[in-house]
């Protein structure tokens, strides 16, 4: 249903969350930074006076331009003169979110990471937590004031993020690249990216006082959706060992590479076919003709088509055979996957970030818009989710969508995971900011995004959290969070108990200023839905 196939575009939106400059942290040391040896050279850090330290835009991989373009990473060029790791890297090459123009300062040589460790030499190596960010695949970038690692890193874990490549740059299927690559698939380059960012923890993370056997892969939105993807990409396994998917999983990924043979179902192929016959590149050599477009061309050729009630389909990551051997939905129900311990959940207002601007007032509207975003299944989604049984025409909606596109695809994953026998721990976050951006009472209740002050500990910056309670609040997740990277288990003394999640009961934790137990994760919604495919 086009509920799925537009799932990617629509999570864009969470870059609302603009480009900001960086939150300052906590007090620099005096004195030269502190060096820290890679495998690939050394790096010159920011100390600070707390003894914990931060590593900025470190390269990963060698710039995915000219030659490089669309195939995999490669390991960068060995440096010996310490280079300066204070600065984020570049941000990758995106449009603005509701422009569509390219955004501004952005290069195609943005494949690097950062490190915040508590630590250099700490007496025991600490866990590492690997960050992914969201942006729908086409936008966002890790020097975003929210991912500031370094209240996260003060809960004695090594936090990591990494940048990777976006829209057609790190998605684009075409059969001309798929028959250049060595495995004979093309479109997943953004997943490479994400892996070889995981190999480089493996190889380095030790040098940073982390333990490479001991590294959790979290995500929040396309980041989450990332997450799940690793698990079940065979290359990726033994890279992490556990996993917290935030708002976000693979189930809705399974557009495939190849023709499917079938006028319903697009393929990324038949899309880099029509992208390509945009940019006038049709001759016998399709790739150096597409390597010769700068960013803002392809770009533009991408379009920027991000509202939520159309259907549309952009560039994201895609069934190729390789990287991604069958549908997520198949690996996960046979079992061939990552068994990790899974900690995940969602917000109580998923679908109220991206449908803030639509034109919902009235019955008539709702049910229009129903039938143009599911035309398949609008007769059965009007009457799962009557008008009437609701505030309002767009509280319906909205509900429909945290249902369909948030809340029973993470209970699918949970049940999944639990039956192969892997724990799992479940959440909801129905806490309601009481401003965002600085911008007070946005009611739209706990939306998309609303958690990540809280899991960062946001402390400077437009995203700082308000109140002593927000701040509590934010204590306690980070807890949660640290400890299940720690141990795969998020209880700790004084914390409300958090029940594993079961199928029977469907166990779950409330988190808000007054922590509580859920049950049952909205069973009828669900069962319906995904008796129509989801």
């Amino acid at each position: 249903m086009h509920i799925r196939r537009t799932l990617l575009s629509s999570l864009a939106c969470l870059a609302l969350l603009t480009h900001c400059a960086h939150s300052k942290g906590p007090v620099p040391a005096t004195g030269p930074g502190p060096v820290v040896a890679t495998h690939r050279g050394p790096v010159q850090g920011q100390a600070y006076a707390d003894g914990s330290a931060a590593f900025l835009g470190i390269p990963y991989a060698a710039p995915p331009t000219g030659a490089r373009r669309w195939r995999a990473p490669e390991a960068p060029e060995a440096w010996t003169t310490p280079r300066d790791a204070t600065r984020f890297g570049s941000v990758c090459p995106q449009v603005e979110m509701f422009s569509g123009k390219p955004m501004e300062a952005t290069s195609e040589d943005c494949l690097t990471l950062n490190v915040w460790t508590p630590a250099l030499q700490p007496a025991t190596r600490a866990p590492v937590m690997v960050w992914i960010h969201g942006g729908g695949f086409t936008m966002g970038a890790t020097n975003l004031e929210m991912y500031d690692g370094t209240a996260l890193s003060h809960s004695g874990v090594v936090v990591v993020s990494m940048n990777y490549r976006l829209g057609a740059l790190g998605f684009l299927g075409h059969p001309a690249l798929s028959a250049e690559s060595p495995g004979k698939a093309s479109g997943n380059h953004g997943l490479m990216d994400q892996r070889l960012a995981l190999q480089w923890v493996r190889d380095n993370i030790a040098a940073f006082g982390g333990d490479p056997d001991n590294v959790t892969l979290f995500g929040e939105s396309a980041g989450a959706i990332s997450a799940c993807l690793q698990m079940v990409s065979p290359q990726a396994q033994g890279l992490f060992h556990r996993v917290i998917a935030q708002s976000g999983t693979c189930y809705l990924t399974g557009v495939p590479l190849k023709d499917p043979g079938t006028p319903q179902e697009d393929s990324s192929e038949e899309r880099g076919l029509r992208f390509a016959r945009e940019l006038g590149c049709t001759g016998e050599d399709v790739p150096g003709c597409l390597r010769t477009k700068t960013p803002a061309e392809l770009l533009a050729a991408s379009g920027a088509a991000l509202d939520l009630l159309k259907p549309h389909i952009g560039f994201g990551p895609i069934v190729d055979g390789d990287v991604l051997p069958a549908a997520p939905r198949q690996l996960l129900a046979e079992g061939r996957y990552a068994k990790v311990p899974l900690l995940l959940g969602t917000n109580g207002d998923e679908g109220t970030l991206f449908t803030m601007k639509a034109k919902l007032d009235t019955v008539e509207q709702y049910e229009e818009a129903m039938r143009v975003r599911s035309p398949r299944h609008a007769e059965e989604l009007l009457r799962l989710y009557p008008a009437k049984s609701f505030a309002s025409p767009h509280a319906a909606y909205d509900h429909m969508l945290r249902d369909a596109l948030f809340l029973c695809p993470a209970r699918r994953l949970a049940r999944t995971v639990v039956e192969h026998g892997q724990p799992v721990y479940a959440y909801q976050f129905t806490y309601e900011p009481k401003s965002f951006f600085g911008i007070p009472f946005m009611k739209m209740g706990a939306f998309h995004a609303a958690e990540l002050p809280f899991v960062f500990g946001a402390e400077k910056g437009r995203l700082t959290l308000s109140s002593d309670t927000e701040r509590e609040l934010s204590r306690k997740v980070i807890g949660y969070w640290s400890r299940f990277a720690a141990r795969s288990n998020p209880n700790g003394e004084g914390a409300t108990e958090w029940p594993a999640y079961t199928r029977e009961g469907e166990p779950h934790l409330v988190i808000n200023t007054q922590f509580s137990h859920g049950a049952r994760l909205d069973q009828a919604h669900c069962d319906t839905l995904e008796s129509f495919g989801l």
